[in-house]
């Protein structure tokens, strides 16, 4: 039995209440559905969102239909893989010809704006991150990112790559802490149990039964104290927030390989490098990226308003070699789509002037 309030103090400097009961561990957590109340607009808007959307049971997600696949994939070098889905559950079969093996489908990390990663709890000790992902692009699946290249020896090796619920790293453990809200309860068995599925409001804002107390008093003043508010935060600071899990800012460039096209996803991390930021007292994530709401993907015209912000004919202005401000595309040149892989594309955040396309580090 995992002890009743147990702290884990992981790699990533990230902490984890890890409890028996689920009452426990959400201490001091009220859940998004109690914001509503007060913040129904962003609640609203925050709900439909791919934070909100990052983490569900395979048929709760919004693309379940989509996951219906009648075709058998084939792992190489002699391993069919097939998808079964029905009203009650997920599952997976994985066959050599000779022998199978059948395992249920428990978790899909991903709102599917571009990919669902499945998981599966295969014992007290051991999860699953299943060598097939679910591709928006492609409409289907292909190989997970970070399989590519692992050959299967055996019909357990060809579902994936294992993972131990409590090691060094703890990388499943952080897999739920970031695509869920509040302290993860561990049961019993060793199944991870979170608070909150998808990053809700308390992810951001902290736990909110002192604020919503306080408000419900009456007691203004003392509630706003007793909640966080990001958008209070210096830049620097609000890159290292939002880094606990799109990756902070290194204290030292050289530990990043900024030519490395997996890296590009990491937004806090190229951001920072940019003289856009360096330069500027107000540049942060939420300069262009209303956290209550959907990223606003492939809209030029809102992107080029921000830019403008700072970019006015007055003060740092728009370079003549970009044709008509009024319709440039800042974007599309000054943060160029990165892919790492053939169906995922990521926007370079190290905002600059970029010599081909195949440049992932501006011009210094």
């Amino acid at each position: 039995m995992i002890g009743v309030r147990h702290i884990l103090e992981l790699a990533a400097g990230i902490a984890l209440t890890v409890s028996a009961t689920a009452q426990t561990s959400t201490e001091g957590f009220t859940g998004s559905n109690a914001c509503s109340g007060c913040h129904s607009q962003q609640a609203e808007s925050q709900a439909v969102s791919a934070h909100a959307l990052s983490l569900a049971r395979p048929l709760d997600h919004r693309l379940a239909s989509e996951f219906r696949s009648q075709l058998t994939l084939r792992r190489q070098p002699a391993f069919d893989y097939r998808w079964l889905v029905d009203d009650d559950q997920f599952a997976v079969t994985v066959s050599d010809g000779e022998e199978s093996v059948d395992l249920v489908v428990d978790w899909a990390f991903g709102a599917a704006d571009q990919a669902v990663t499945f998981v599966s709890r295969l014992d007290d000790d051991w999860y699953l991150e299943h060598h097939w992902s679910y591709y928006s692009a492609a409409g289907g699946f292909d190989t997970t990112p970070g399989h590519q290249g692992q050959e299967a020896q055996d019909l357990q090796e060809a579902l994936g790559v294992r993972y131990r619920t409590f090691s060094p790293k703890a990388e499943i453990l952080r897999c739920f802490r970031c695509h869920s809200t509040g302290p993860l309860a561990i049961s019993a068995g060793g199944e991870i149990q979170p608070s909150e599925l998808g990053v809700r409001c308390e992810a951001c804002h902290g736990p909110g039964v002192a604020h919503v107390a306080a408000m419900a008093d009456g007691r203004i003043e003392d509630g706003r104290h007793e909640i966080i508010n990001p958008g209070r935060l210096e830049p620097p600071e609000l890159l290292t927030y939002c880094g606990k899990c799109h990756r902070p800012p290194s204290a030292d460039p050289a530990d990043i390989d900024y030519n490395d096209p997996w890296n590009v996803r990491h937004q806090p991390v190229y951001l920072s490098r940019s003289s856009c930021f360096s330069q500027s007292a107000e540049l942060t994530c939420m300069s262009c990226h209303d956290p209550h709401d959907r990223v606003r993907r492939n809209d030029a015209s809102y992107y080029r308003s921000r830019c403008a912000t700072c970019h006015t004919a007055d003060q740092r202005p728009i370079a003549r070699a970009c044709g008509n401000p009024q319709n440039a595309d800042c974007v599309s040149c000054h943060m160029p789509k990165v892919r790492p892989h053939e169906n995922l594309a990521f926007t370079n955040h190290w905002i600059g002037v970029f010599d081909d396309a195949k440049s992932f580090v501006p011009r210094r």
